[in-house]
């Protein structure tokens, strides 16, 4: 019994049986018929190429959620998690439909929605017509009468309106499917031209701008993100392949979280390579990571907070206006204290709002996050040693440091192309941004002093702002992860505290950075030609690629 009516396919005829004076009166009339026009053929080919999108598109919203949607020339492109895709074009305008499918039981069936009673458009055996199955073909008879065939052997017929009597083609006709497509609260809704409506549920695509080793996300809901490839899959020697192959074993999971519940439902498809997860409530930060037999291949950032603005500077770098892993950039705040990082790796290392001393080292880290507890061997740590790129990312919560060589190390073989001007796959910024140069701060600065009214120490909300064409930035004087212990240094202290923010930049053995501070004494207030010893754990302020 039939329970429901969906008419989907909503061609968009001018209908209503009206005879033309210049086609055919009827279909035994003896006027001669003229050619269909370019135009017209056109249409029916569009018609057709909509049934088969339509049938595509059926099928994919009962059996998928929408992962992304486009806007293109030809429409809107909806990508499903199964990989399909379908671009339906939209007319607010469009009329009623002429052929439409109905559910009966568990399955759609076409149907010719121009009749009263909704017959069932039937096969060349008698059956009704599953939109699973073969497409009906629609066409123009040599009267001028819009046909309909659902099998090649089968003779097509005339399409009749509500009154029985057959439609004639005039070329005048709408071919649109669809009124409009919108996305909202976890879900697509397309609007068809006969009112209906077509619904989905959809996954958010964080890498469909690209792939990253850290995603901002603004709202609650569910997400996907592309877990086949390391970072944004860029750079040369940086000790990893691009690409992740999926393997037997392999799960996700997160592995911390500084709110309890901001992620949860963390999944891997693995015949798709995607992991999903679902955001909360709140603000704050969490690492999700892909696993094999328990142990980290590769991590990502999530990062919860508004949508950053931007800032273009002086000298056109266009930054963020906050700090990596910030929930805010409220002057004076602990919200715009973001994660440290130690120079070339794409972990964050959680702050917090104190400083510490060695022996407590990653106290505030382990009082500010829930660390998930089926993976025990995970856990905020200090090691005084050197590891490799493979040991740093299957250990995202150990900060690693030796002396190695003429300087003070995370990585036992020192590698200047971790971090670059070209953005490669052990970056730690978002899709569409990468880590400064000391270039890009240049504007601030005049000999190693602050600049009036360009850039200004703040010591009373313990930072610095930058003034540019009416905008402003803050820069909290956050301190740093000391190279030596990993505790928290330098945190509005009783000289106002000091920021440090990584470049991409190295030295011989070490990296550049820009340092700020009230008064420096030997080295002055401000200095972005400073390096120090890539084992410290700085902020880092992203900018534009």
């Amino acid at each position: 019994m039939m329970k429901k009516l969906f008419v989907i396919c909503s061609w968009a005829l001018l209908l209503g049986g009206c005879k033309s004076e210049s086609g055919a009166s009827d279909p035994d009339g003896d006027k001669p018929v003229p050619p269909p026009s370019a135009e017209l053929l056109q249409k029916i080919e569009d018609l057709n190429a909509g049934l088969v999108s339509l049938k595509t598109l059926a099928g994919a919203v009962s059996q998928s959620e929408v992962r992304s949607l486009a806007e293109t020339e030809d429409g809107v492109r909806l990508t499903f998690c199964d990989g399909t895709e379908v671009t339906v074009a939209c007319n607010a305008a469009a009329e009623a439909p002429l052929i439409g499918i109905a559910v009966d039981g568990d399955a759609y069936y076409w149907t010719l929605a121009a009749e009263k009673d909704i017959p069932w458009l039937k096969d060349a055996a008698g059956a009704k017509m599953p939109v699973s199955g073969p497409v009906p073909v629609v066409g123009r008879d040599d009267k001028g009468f819009w046909t309909v065939t659902t099998d090649a052997a089968v003779t097509p017929w005339q399409i009749g309106d509500g009154s029985g009597n057959p439609v004639e083609a005039t070329g005048d006709e709408q071919v649109e499917l669809f009124r409009s497509v919108k996305a909202g609260n976890g879900r697509v809704e397309i609007a068809l031209t006969d009112g209906g409506t077509l619904s989905a549920a959809q996954v958010n695509d964080l890498s469909v701008a690209g792939t990253a080793n850290c995603y901002v996300v603004s709202a609650p809901g569910t997400y996907v993100f592309n877990a086949r490839v390391r970072g944004n899959g860029a750079g040369e020697g940086v000790g990893f392949e691009p690409a992740i192959e999926m393997a037997d074993g392999m799960t996700a999971d997160w592995l911390w979280t500084d709110s309890e519940g901001l992620v949860s439902g963390v999944a891997l498809d693995t015949t798709s390579g995607d992991i999903f997860l679902t955001v909360g409530e709140g603000r704050g930060n969490a690492l999700v990571a892909l696993m094999q037999d328990g142990k980290v291949v590769w991590s990502w950032h999530v990062w919860v907070t508004d949508a950053p603005q931007t800032m273009t500077y002086g000298n056109g770098t266009v930054f963020m206006d906050r700090n990596l892993g910030a929930a805010g950039t409220t002057a004076g705040g602990t919200d715009a204290y973001g994660m440290y990082y130690q120079w070339g790796r794409k972990d964050p290392f959680y702050g917090g709002e104190k400083t510490e001393t060695s022996a407590n080292a990653f106290l505030e880290a382990k009082n500010g996050t829930v660390v998930n507890p089926a993976y025990p061997a995970l856990d905020w740590a200090f090691s005084k040693s050197a590891t490799t790129t493979d040991g740093a990312a299957a250990n995202p919560m150990t900060f690693y440091n030796d002396k190695v060589g003429t300087g003070y190390n995370w990585l036992a073989s020192p590698n200047a192309t971790l971090w670059g001007e070209a953005k490669t796959l052990n970056d730690p910024c978002p899709p569409g941004y990468r880590v400064p140069e000391t270039g890009a701060w240049e504007d601030l600065i005049s000999g190693r002093q602050y600049i009036d009214g360009v850039s200004v120490w703040d010591g009373t909300n313990y930072g610095m702002t930058y003034t540019h064409g009416g905008q402003t930035a803050w820069y909290p004087a956050q301190g740093y992860r000391n190279y030596s212990s990993g505790a928290i240094v330098g945190l509005r202290s009783s000289t106002g505290g000091s920021g440090a923010y990584w470049s991409a930049e190295t030295s011989s053995v070490k990296s550049y950075y820009l340092f700020f501070r009230s008064k420096l004494s030997s080295s002055g207030s401000i200095n972005n030609e400073l390096d120090m010893n890539r084992s410290y754990g700085y902020t880092v302020r992203c900018c534009k690629e």
